[in-house]
């Protein structure tokens, strides 16, 4: 399922079929994924597009959604609860979109999967949109969330016994971030790092950039994130908060690395792993033949991205295992 060549400059290999049979089914009901057009426009497309991919999703037995005050503004935030464990890990999670698309619900499908297949709790934490809210406040409500919730040491007033933290695509982007800024005042009760397809530097000049932009329909283009970018940033700020690949890596936990083969974001992504390995990080990368980017959204209606969410689940259930004794 994983290799690790780059596709050749002038031959890029096919989308694997599960990804374009989603396509395919998209596309029959006009629901194709749009770029152009106000926010608003945007965001309700995307909600249509992730109702429709999670409409076989099961809720768990235990779903709340809870509310964090941070900087006068509530933020809205979903926590999922494994079966049978009542004082388990819990993982923090933060959605991609671009930084300004994305919701709790639109993330229900993968992360009610994530929490069965890893036995983790996860708290999903709704962060500030841009253009409504610019750099900083995103990264500043998912810092003050996560450092509440761990020098508690409990949520809803259940104990949880370890923390992970992961997201996508921008939410990745976040994730890292939170985690260095952790670090630095001296929270280092994370024990796992899940980052899927990340983007961790504004730079576009890459290879994988060039090549797989737009690819085979693919909505992640130099175009769009450089839209996204300017969306976001009120300031044109450039520090490791934005670019967190930029940052000093040492001290990390354990970071798992997913990004496919076909997308742009992979050289980064390659980057950012031996960045990690250089800082001293346990690090694991992989990168899935035939992938675009943006699949674990459709994990009820592609197999392969049901397989690939599994296959990091349970990673994570026997990494946290292995770690049940650490302090």
């Amino acid at each position: 399922m994983s290799r690790s060549e780059n596709p050749s400059p002038d031959s890029c290999p096919p989308v694997h079929p599960d990804l374009l049979a989603v396509a395919t089914s998209l596309r029959q009901q006009g629901l194709l994924p749009i770029v152009q057009g106000d926010v608003q426009s945007v965001r309700g497309q995307l909600e249509r597009i992730n109702a429709w991919a999670a409409h076989r999703s099961v809720p768990l037995s235990y779903e709340r959604t809870l509310g964090f005050c941070v900087d006068g503004r509530t933020v809205p935030c979903k926590l999922y609860w494994p079966e049978g464990d009542e004082t388990p890990c819990l993982m923090f999670y933060c959605h991609g979109g671009g930084f300004r698309h994305g919701s709790l619900a639109g993330w229900d499908a993968p992360l009610r999967q994530l929490v069965r297949d890893s036995g983790l709790a996860v708290l999903s934490i709704d962060y500030a949109l841009s253009p409504e809210h610019r750099f900083p406040v995103a990264f500043n409500e998912v810092v003050a969330i996560v450092s509440r919730v761990i020098k508690l040491g409990a949520i809803t007033d259940c104990p949880v016994r370890g923390y992970a933290l992961g997201g996508d695509s921008a939410g990745a982007n976040l994730a890292l971030g939170a985690a260095i800024a952790l670090r630095d005042v001296g929270i280092n009760a994370l024990r796992q790092l899940l980052l899927f397809y990340g983007s961790y530097s504004r730079d576009m000049t890459s290879n994988s950039w060039q090549r797989l932009g737009g690819y085979a329909g693919q909505n992640l283009s130099v175009e769009t994130m450089s839209a996204y970018w300017a969306s976001y940033l009120a300031d044109d700020e450039d520090d490791w908060r934005v670019q967190p690949i930029t940052a000093d890596l040492t001290d990390l936990p354990p970071t798992r690395l997913v990004i496919g083969e076909l997308d742009p974001l992979l050289d980064e992504n390659r980057g950012l792993a031996q960045r990690l390995k250089d800082a001293g990080v346990v690090t694991s990368l992989q990168v899935l033949a035939n992938m675009t980017h943006g699949f674990i959204r459709f994990n009820e209606v592609a197999p392969i991205a049901r397989n690939v969410l599994a296959a990091q689940g349970n990673a994570l259930r026997k990494a946290l295992s292995n770690q049940a004794n650490l302090p």
